[in-house]
C-alpha cells in the first residue's frame, strides 16, 4: 500500500464516507494530524470501513490515538 499525502489521505477518508457522511474534510485533516501521517496511512482502510459501518469519528479517533 503506497503512502498518501495529507491532502490525498483526507480526501480518501472524506469521499469514502459517501455524500451523506456526517464528517467534513476538516474533521479528517484533524484526525490525520492527531494520528500522524504514517499511522493514518496504516489504518486508512480500517477507518473507512468503520465509518461506512456507522461508527462515529470521535470514537475511532479515541481508539487510534490511545
Amino acid at each position: 500500500m503506497s503512502q498518501l499525502t495529507m491532502e490525498e489521505l483526507a480526501s480518501y477518508f472524506f469521499y469514502a464516507q459517501g455524500n451523506e457522511g456526517p464528517y467534513t474534510l476538516h474533521d479528517f485533516v484533524r484526525l490525520i494530524a492527531e494520528l500522524g501521517l504514517g499511522r493514518a496511512n496504516e489504518v486508512r482502510e480500517d477507518v473507512v470501513q468503520q465509518i461506512a459501518g456507522g461508527r462515529r469519528l470521535p470514537v475511532i479517533r479515541a481508539e487510534l490515538v490511545a
